[in-house]
Formats: C-alpha cells, structure tokens, sequence
C-alpha cells in the first residue's frame, strides 16, 4: 500500500484493525455493562426513569453532535492524532463518572466521556478503511462486528457482576483499557491517507447544525411527552427546520462544508446512509427495554438479567463475520437486506411479549433479531466507505456515525416516554426496588405493554430500512483501494 508517498508495510492493516478494536471494545464494554447497571443507579442515585434516561441520552447525543466535527477534523489534520486524543479523553470522562455523587454529576461526566467517545467513533471506522483494500474491507468490518459481539457477550455478564458489587465499577473497569489502548495507538498508528492542503473548518455549518439537531430532538422525543402541537414543541419544530434550511444554504455556498452534500449524489452511499438511520431507530433501544422488562416485572438480579440478553450477543458474534465475507463476494444490497427482513421478523416477535411469556421464546426471538442485524451492519458500512474517495471518508464515517448516533437519540426517546406512561412512577419505583414479581399482574402487563410498543414501533420503522437497502443498487466489488 503506498500513501503519503511512503511505503506502508503490507501487514499495518493488521495493527489498524487490532487499535481501533481496542477502542470500540472500552466503547463497547462502557455501553453493555453500563445498561444491566441502570436500575441499580436509578435507586441508588435517588432519582427516577427520566433521569436516568439522560445518562444515556445524553451520552448519544453528544456522540451524534460532534462526529461530523470531528469526521471534518481528521480529514484536515489527520486521524491518528483525534484518535488518540479520543482514547484519552474518553479515559479521563469514565474515571470522573466513577466518582460522582449526584445523578446531575454523572450526566456532566458523560457529556466529557462522550466528547472522548465520539473521536473513537468517527476515526475509527476511517482508519480501518484507509489500511485495507476494497477486497478485503468486507471482511475487516465483519471482524470488527464480531469484536463488538464479543463485547456484548461479555459485557452484560461484567456488568450485573460488577453491578452486584458496586455500580461504579462500569466505569473505573474503563480507565486501565483506556489507558493501554491510548499508549498502544500513540505507538502503532500511522496517517496513511493522504490529505488536501489548506482546507478550514466550517464553524458557522457546526454551529447551525448543532441548533437544528437538538431543536429537532426535542420536538420528536419531548413531544410524545407535551404533546407535538403543545407550544414549546411548535417552537422547537420551528427553530428546527429555520436552523436546517439556514444549515443547508451555508453548505452548498461553503468552499469546505463541514458536510459535503454532493455525496448524496452516489446512491449506493444515500441510501446506505439512510438504511442505516432507520436500523439504529429501530434497534436502538432493543436491549434496554428487555433489561428494564428482566430487572423489572420479572425481579431478576443485575447478573441474571445480564446472561438472559446472552442471546443478542451470540446472533451477532454469529453473522458479523459472515455478513462482511458475504458482502465482498456478493455485494452489499442483497447481505444487508437480507439481514434486515430477518431483524424484522425477531422484532415482531418480542412484539408478541406478555409478563409471563416463557424465557425460551424471549430467547428466539432475540437471537433472530440480533443475527439479522449482524448480517446487515458489516456489508452496509463496508459499502458507504468504500463509494467514497479516500480524503473524502472522514466526512463519510462522521455521517454514518451521526446517523447511527442520531437514530439511537430517537429510540431511546420514543421507547421511554412509551414506557413511562404505563404505570405510576411510585409503582415504578416499587418495581425496581422490591420487585415487580411480587406487584398486582395488572401492573406488570401494563408495564410489558409500554415495551412491546415500542417493539411494533421498531417492526414499523424496519419496514422502509429493507425497502431502502434493496434499492440502493450494485457497488463495484473489483474497485481498488
């Protein structure tokens, strides 16, 4: 591989990919493990759902903010650089989140975590692209997804056993893998593309791009709660789409828009892009919703809960290799569809979910949504990186990164508010701290109704994300890197 006009040995895609699996794996590690912990926190934080909600919401929506920022940064100065910075902000944030006192110190801890985390997501995915041929992209990222499956194998089952011992060690397990990981890419990366000279910043683009999102956030996840034709949300609607249309003027006449819109002319990367958007509504908050219903109406422990979502893991461990084989011999259309009618078919499953139903169905139905998505995410980002030119593919992964980021934002935003309405919050309470096996049936099926809402409204959203991928065409396997 040359770049940079320097010769780079033929085995540094190999160092690549082991870096950056080191740094999804905290990332990874942090999310997992820190799920089975949420109820815990929830009590012994003394606050309720909503709060708690934020704890992860506002880590996501952080993630989802920053990444075309830090996407367009690593195309001007480089990715190692924002990478490693990436791991030691990260490190730094989870240490800190270890240590709060309040449920107001913990979302602040986060926002720095996520500041960290949102480097790592941008630049990853990008200097796994640079280091290794088209031919082989498919299955580098089928590696990747079954390093993140392995991750979520263990992480749950870190994560109730940490929990059971003390709820800040979901964080503090973070700082000695960060820092190892951090020193590793200090050492072993290398810039391999190479960059255009003298290109700037897009600040007011970032700035108008910022308002609009969270604007738009507020109305679609607030206003299940205020209602959307409630004033506040007209206002935040308004302020959205005024920001937007301001957003989009300031890219085409920008000469370095912080997103270059022009690449939504490649068919295969737009409607990999929006695929993408409309899988991680749909799948975004499949695992807490299945922890909340373990932990809650069925009075599991923080470690029991964890080995019973064991299934989400193994269909990915499963499919992630195989789907990103697959890809490069047959493409990315017909893998990832594919991969999406069976995700489908494991939500209108769980869609059939009551208090009482047997845990062995609850397994299937797990185990077949997660094996589809394994089978639709390697050949679907293998596929948007490689339609681009390579100075191009920071601004590429920052997109695939904010719409996954962003559609993880609107499932946890739309699941909650489904759920909270079900029951009191005292009789919510009472669930998690007592037990909600020994509360009335009438409310444990309330409760088990608000998730298999927003299990159909996951079906749903399926739906047009297999239409999407089927037509997004057919990519040149052959096209070198």
């Amino acid at each position: 591989m040359i770049s940079n006009g320097k010769d780079i040995p033929e085995n540094y895609k190999w160092t690549a990919l082991s870096v950056t699996s080191l740094g999804m794996l905290v990332g990874i590690l942090n999310a997992s493990t820190l799920i089975i912990a949420l109820p815990t926190m929830m009590v012994k934080l003394n606050t309720d759902l909503f709060g708690i909600m934020w704890v992860l919401i506002s880590y996501t929506l952080l993630l989802t903010i920053l990444a075309p920022a830090w996407g367009r940064l690593a195309d001007i100065y480089g990715r190692k650089k924002l990478y490693v910075y990436g791991l030691a902000v990260f490190t730094i944030g989870s240490l800190l989140c270890g240590l709060s006192a309040s449920i107001g110190q913990l979302i602040a801890f986060r926002v720095l975590q996520a500041v960290g985390g949102s480097m790592l997501v941008a630049n990853g995915t990008i200097i796994v692209t640079d280091a290794f041929r088209r031919s082989e992209l498919g299955k580098a990222m089928g590696i990747l997804s079954m390093i993140m499956a392995a991750a979520f194998v263990v992480g749950p089952i870190l994560g109730g056993f940490l929990t059971l011992i003390d709820w800040r060690l979901n964080f503090f397990i973070n700082v000695p893998i960060g820092v190892v990981t951090t020193i590793w890419a200090h050492l072993k990366l290398k810039d391999v593309a190479e960059l255009p000279k003298g290109e700037t910043f897009d600040l007011k683009g970032m700035v108008l791009f910022t308002i609009a999102f969270i604007a738009s956030m507020i109305y679609l996840t607030a206003g299940f709660v205020l209602g959307l034709t409630s004033p506040p949300m007209l206002l935040s609607l308004v302020v959205a789409i005024a920001s937007f249309a301001a957003f989009l003027r300031v890219e085409k006449r920008a000469i370095y828009p912080l997103m270059d819109l022009n690449l939504f002319k490649i068919r295969i990367f737009s409607y990999g892009q929006l695929s993408n958007l409309l899988n991680s509504i749909a799948r975004g908050a499949v695992m807490i919703l299945l922890i909340l219903f373990f932990q809650g109406p069925r009075s599991y422990d923080p470690l029991t809960a964890s080995i019973l979502t064991i299934p989400l893991a193994i269909g990915l461990a499963i499919t992630g290799p195989i789907g990103g084989v697959l890809s490069d011999k047959y493409g990315s259309r017909i893998i990832s569809t594919v991969g999406l009618v069976i995700s489908l078919i494991g939500l209108l499953g769980l869609a059939t979910m009551h208090y009482d139903t047997p845990y062995w169905i609850l397994a299937v139905w797990m185990f077949i949504n997660s094996f589809g998505s394994g089978l639709f995410q390697p050949p679907n980002t293998s596929a948007i990186m490689s339609s681009v030119a390579q100075e191009r593919r920071g601004v590429a992964s920052s997109m695939r990164a904010f719409f996954n980021s962003a559609g993880m934002v609107l499932s946890m935003g739309i699941a909650f508010p489904l759920i909270m309405g079900t029951i009191s919050i005292t009789e919510m309470m009472d669930m998690f701290v007592t037990g909600g096996a020994h509360m009335p049936v009438a409310v444990q099926e309330a409760f088990t109704g608000g998730i298999t809402r927003a299990f159909i409204l996951s079906a749903l959203i399926t739906v047009p994300a297999i239409i999407v991928s089927a037509m997004r065409g057919k990519e040149d396997k052959h096209k070198s890197m």
